[in-house]
């Protein structure tokens, strides 16, 4: 049957054309459907991807993944400033402090010094992280009482790099904590701008500090943006003119102070002089030591005598042999 006699149908030059644009539509929405389901899958592929390569990503680095920049298998002071500039630690004049840690989601300040000391005085905002802590070994760590060191001897903090990649983790606002800005402090400071000493030793070096030496930790454990202030504590305090807080010693420091006695508070602050128990050992065998050495020296109840006696080699310092 042609179309001409199908009944009740008038086929016009319009109707085609309307049918035309009704299959030219159905064309480009199956077209569409096709793209958006291109991309739908292409999404889902790279979700896919970044789910398999989020659980093959290595777990971060700790401390017992890199070299140590204190105690054993760590290397000598000029190989650690070496490796500090050649990693990219950066230092931070004291003077510049305040404005490179205003935002506190942006950069943390780090107080790497133990806690006894962080505890008798602090510059806000720092958080501590001590990089040194009281060596496990109670003999040896008593060894440091008897001689006056403050919270006896200690060794390398052997979960630094963790302890500190929480307190980032708790603060900055990168996902990461090795993407965010670690700022590292202490008393000494240290400095990368200056040459270490590399012949001699036993020298005291200027350069070398316990902030440096966990800058070259963290670099290694993947911080991006590891930097040291350049003067120290006292540079925040005295250049910056950054506040200082202390629940324990707070009022006397600031009496000296208000009655122009800032040297003595400089001297008790930064030589870590401020009164602590874990002194009391070592200042009671030292004055004992002094108070026999005197008793010998002038002969007193015969004291001098007896160790002439009984003392190999006094007789050489004791006036009473001579």
């Amino acid at each position: 049957m042609s179309a001409s006699s199908m009944p009740g149908t008038t086929l016009t030059a319009t109707t085609f054309r309307g049918r035309g644009v009704e299959r030219r539509a159905m064309t480009s929405t199956r077209s569409r459907c096709r793209s958006s389901s291109t991309r739908v899958v292409a999404l889902f592929d790279r979700v896919r991807a970044a789910t398999v390569s989020s659980k093959a990503r290595a777990p971060p680095l700790t401390s017992a993944d890199v070299t140590p920049g204190q105690g054993a298998g760590s290397p000598k002071w000029p190989e650690i400033h070496d490796r500090c500039l050649a990693m990219g630690v950066k230092t931070v004049d004291a003077a510049d402090l305040p404005s490179v840690v205003s935002d506190p989601r942006r950069a943390i300040l780090v107080d790497v010094r133990q806690t006894i000391e962080y505890d008798e005085w602090r510059v806000p905002p720092a958080v501590n992280v001590p990089y040194a802590v009281p060596d496990p070994n109670v003999i040896r760590r008593a060894v440091g009482y008897a001689i006056s060191i403050k919270g006896g001897l200690k060794v390398r903090n052997p979960e630094f790099v963790q302890s500190l990649r929480f307190a980032a983790e708790a603060r900055l606002s990168a996902r990461r904590a090795e993407d965010g800005v670690v700022v590292l402090i202490d008393t000494k400071g240290g400095d990368l701008t200056s040459p270490p000493k590399r012949e001699g030793s036993g020298q005291l070096d200027p350069t070398d500090s316990q902030c440096l030496r966990a800058a070259f930790e963290l670099k290694q454990a993947g911080f991006k943006d590891v930097r040291y202030v350049r003067g120290g504590l006292p540079g925040a305090v005295d250049v910056a003119g950054m506040r200082y807080e202390s629940e324990k010693w707070g009022g006397f420091v600031n009496w000296l102070d208000d009655t122009g006695r800032g040297e003595r508070r400089r001297l008790l602050m930064y030589s870590r002089l401020l009164p602590d128990p874990t002194n009391l050992p070592g200042v009671v065998g030292q004055l004992a030591v002094f108070a026999l050495v005197g008793l010998a020296y002038y002969d007193v109840g015969g004291v001098g005598t007896w160790a002439a006696t009984n003392v190999p080699g006094a007789c050489s310092l004791l006036p009473v042999c001579l």
